[in-house]
């Protein structure tokens, strides 16, 4: 097996688990490391793991700024994915590549979501490294490696200085526009090296519990629909249904309307709540906050609706409408019903 060729000072990773559908767009975190990678020099290795990672996979790591691939596949690994899995097959992967030095620093990042930031944690730990947990932003200085991290629900950034080893995070990646620029890929195909896995891993056993739900899930939804403390009531999120069904969508609110009972929790979106990175984000009431836009991904269209014009969500939304919702979803549901065929 070819090992990972390695910088004097720094190695950049990216960890992909690509049969994980959390996030809609799991290579963003390679442009994160091929921005690093302009000023230090170094080589961006991603390492895309799966049950058979195919070479579309490895395209799509290559435009996105990484310098080779490494598809690595393991047939026992289990769907839906199952973390203590892919915590093994990554440090056996890691450990056959040779991709944690003892002397240089490595940068391995993993997909924002909950399987990316749980897996950044818990290799840190296994692989005696650094955990720097969901970054809002890496840069290299002079000093090394310093990682951004939100703290106290976004409205403090805390700077982490690690002295070096093996660093461990999970980050979003900018938005697919100023990804696209500068990112001349290579499509040799010596830039893309295949590795099937012989590791053991753990069985895993999946339950699953009957629980009520019939809306659409948020996770890798295209469209959603979100409510906030505008919407005055639980009658406001009914009309609010009816327009994510309307539109083959997913619902959606802001912590405010969690804590006044009108939606459930596992459908909050924010910092303590869920990510999502739909294609259309239709915000109703909600007034913007950097807790909730924190839960949006960075490629999403918002259009927001507020009766409040200097609303902070009109700062971020693509389009704006500035009236009250009682009447605007009414007419824009009857409107999206003339427009449906009848059956």
């Amino acid at each position: 097996m070819t090992p990972i060729a390695r910088a004097d000072s720094l190695e950049l990773l990216v960890l992909v688990p690509v049969d994980n559908t959390e996030s809609l767009d799991p290579f963003s975190a390679v442009a994160v490391a091929a921005a690093i990678a302009k000023r230090s020099g170094a080589a961006v290795h991603a390492v895309l793991l799966g049950r058979a990672p195919h070479e579309e996979h490895g395209r799509k790591a290559l435009f996105a700024g990484a310098d080779k691939v490494w598809l690595v596949a393991h047939p026992q690994l289990s769907l839906p994915v199952q973390t203590d899995q892919l915590l093994l097959a990554f440090a056996h992967a890691l450990s056959d590549l040779g991709a944690l030095g003892e002397t240089a620093t490595t940068l391995a990042l993993l997909p924002a979501g909950a399987i990316g930031e749980e897996l950044a944690a818990r290799l840190a730990a296994r692989l005696n490294g650094v955990a720097l947990g969901r970054c809002s932003a890496i840069e290299l200085t002079n000093a090394g490696i310093v990682a951004h991290r939100p703290a106290f629900g976004g409205r403090a950034q805390v700077a982490l200085a690690p002295a070096g080893g093996a660093l461990f995070a999970a980050v979003r990646g900018p938005k697919r526009s100023q990804d696209n620029t500068g990112c001349a890929a290579s499509s040799d195909a010596a830039s893309l090296r295949k590795i099937e896995l012989k590791t053991v891993l753990p069985e895993t056993e999946v339950c699953y519990q009957e629980t009520g739900e019939r809306q659409a899930r948020l996770e890798g939804a295209k469209i959603v629909v979100s409510g906030g403390r505008g919407m005055a009531g639980a009658e406001g999120f009914a009309l609010l249904q009816q327009l994510a069904d309307c539109l083959g969508g997913a619902l959606g609110g802001s912590l405010p309307s969690v804590d006044a009972g009108w939606i459930p929790v596992a459908r909050q979106i924010g910092q303590s709540g869920k990510y999502v990175d739909p294609e259309l984000y239709i915000a109703v009431g909600i007034s913007g906050a950097s807790q909730h836009l924190a839960g949006i991904g960075p490629n999403t269209r918002i259009l927001a609706i507020n009766r409040d014009a200097q609303a902070d969500i009109f700062r971020v939304a693509e389009i704006g409408v500035v009236a009250d919702w009682q009447a605007v979803l009414p007419a824009l549901l009857k409107a999206l019903r003339n427009l449906t065929p009848p059956g």
